[in-house]
């Protein structure tokens, strides 16, 4: 029988060498024949090989991990979350609960295909309520953005006395649960509640979250090399108290702006003479328009080599239900798309109302849905009126609420003081000494909780509120401003701030917040 022998001189029986073996010393002899131009070449050669691998390993890795989330089942609101019931609780007593129905009917019809939506809160690092909130639907098949900002001042149907109270931008707050919670659980909570109401609110419960703190912005900004802009009208203020030294100083017209521009513009809300005062909306229209800036300029392609620094300030001063891998997911569907005429931002309609002392807004329900069915909406079905709560203005002055109960029946009445009655001519001699029947009461101005006092005579409700019927009033029209108890003169209250400076009436919470829009002079 014949032998071979291995470079190593070890006999091996025929057909039993290895023939990975045999061709890496063919290869290798080959190799060693080469001249010294063909070696580096040869060199070079397998140096891009090993790029081209590598290229392939981390697309494939990426691809894995870069991945559209499932859109979440809403919770079951009678189950609760983490097996408690979902109300408004207090901040302080670990009950996190939530007042109202199920989720509006049209959850139930079934999503469109490639729809996702997001509730995009920017949280005020003083008082920790979310002062922005924007409701946005990313149509990855059609390539299209739209949403709906939702006004901080919209009343809203919770058990909360005090006016003020019942904003929508209260309700994470009041949510979060108790103080031993872990930050991420407080978070989820307050969220949760946020997006229940905002459910009751648009008849769309948002399917994640995207809470950010305000000063990421500027960092944002910086990171793509600054953002395009058309500032307004000429910003000027300053708040040189101790703890803000707030300087802003911003000129009209279409700029670049880097990051300290950007976060003076999204926290201006008057000048320093008082003739430029911005209500809640007001204010939201300016950062909604900047946000749909710098939604557009992160859109661009050059943005990609830009990544890495983007998704470090955003987990870092971002707190969302949505995975780093899922974001870069939406982004990449996003590139190419038509910002122009892809990306749609609007505000939600409205008409101002008072309330015990605050300032509020109520939605126009015909408007709102309109809005929403124009892209908005996730579901197979269009959004009815039915499936919406939405607190509105009688006409005797009182409030109710569509499709529900009021969670406080004093908000059904509205205390309207009689008219003091005019001084006779000459005394009623009818009338016994020390008798004051016929004399207002001093203290009847000022009804405890906004209730008390005079019942207007048409307190009935539409859909839902326990209250007797008869008011013909619509969810969607103001009520006459003549029943109305010191109707606001819109646009000369001073508004509330995203930013609230240190002055003792915002912190001590007596600040009024105006609903009204823009009331500003023409631009210089």
């Amino acid at each position: 029988m014949s032998e071979q022998h291995n470079q190593h001189g070890r006999r091996e029986a025929p057909g039993t060498a290895n023939p990975l073996a045999v061709w890496w010393r063919q290869h290798r002899e080959w190799v060693a024949g080469l001249d010294r131009g063909a070696k580096l070449k040869y060199r070079a050669f397998q140096v891009l090989v090993l790029i081209a691998v590598l290229i392939i390993a981390v697309f494939l890795f990426l691809r894995s991990w870069m991945r559209l989330p499932d859109v979440p089942e809403p919770p079951n609101i009678n189950a609760g979350i983490n097996g408690g019931n979902i109300s408004h609780g207090d901040l302080s007593s670990g009950d996190i609960s939530f007042e109202g129905a199920d989720l509006p009917n049209v959850a139930k019809s079934g999503r469109k295909d490639g729809y996702y939506t997001f509730l995009l809160c920017g949280k005020d690092v003083v008082s920790n309520s979310t002062d922005t909130m924007i409701l946005i639907t990313y149509d990855t098949k059609g390539k299209r953005i739209s949403a709906v900002s939702l006004l901080r001042d919209t009343m809203t149907n919770i058990s909360a006395r005090g006016g003020s109270q019942k904003r929508l931008n209260t309700i994470y707050t009041r949510n979060l649960g108790d103080r031993s919670l872990p930050d991420k659980e407080r978070t989820e909570n307050g969220m949760t509640a946020l997006k229940l109401e905002v459910s009751k609110l648009t008849g769309i419960y948002p399917d994640f979250y995207v809470l950010v703190e305000w000063e990421a912005i500027g960092r944002l900004v910086d990171a793509v090399d600054g953002v395009e802009f058309e500032v307004p009208f000429d910003m000027d203020y300053d708040d040189p108290t101790p703890g803000q030294d707030l300087h802003i100083h911003q000129k009209a017209g279409l700029r670049l702006l880097d990051g300290q521009d950007a976060m003076e513009v999204i926290r201006f809300r008057k000048n320093n003479t008082g003739t430029i005062s911005l209500g809640d909306v007001g204010r939201t229209q300016i950062q909604r328009d900047f946000l749909t800036a710098v939604l557009k300029k992160c859109l661009t392609p050059e943005i990609l080599l830009k990544l890495p620094t983007l998704v470090q300030i955003f987990t870092e001063n971002v707190d969302t239900d949505l995975t780093v891998g899922n974001i870069l997911a939406f982004a990449q569907l996003a590139i190419g798309m038509d910002t122009e005429n892809g990306v749609k931002f609007a505000a939600m309609p409205y008409y101002g109302v008072m309330y015990n002392g605050a300032s509020l807004v109520c939605a126009q329900q015909d408007e709102l849905l309109e809005l929403l069915n124009d892209g908005i909406n996730p579901y197979l079905d269009d959004i009815q009126a039915s499936d919406l709560q939405l607190m509105y203005q009688k006409s005797g002055g009182g409030f109710g609420v569509t499709n529900a109960s009021l969670v406080d029946p004093a908000v059904a009445q509205v205390y309207v003081p009689k008219p003091k009655p005019e001084e006779p001519d000459e005394p009623d001699s009818s009338e016994e000494p020390g008798d004051t029947s016929g004399e207002e009461n001093p203290d009847a101005s000022t009804p405890p909780d906004g209730s008390g006092g005079d019942t207007p005579p048409d307190s009935g409700q539409v859909g839902g509120d326990n209250s007797s019927s008869g008011d013909t009033s619509s969810p969607g029209t103001a009520a006459d401003p003549g029943t109305i108890p010191n109707p606001p003169d819109i646009g000369s209250i001073d508004p509330g701030l995203v930013f609230p400076d240190p002055s003792p009436d915002i912190q001590n919470g007596s600040g009024q917040i105006a609903a009204d829009g823009l009331n500003l002079p023409p631009a210089a």
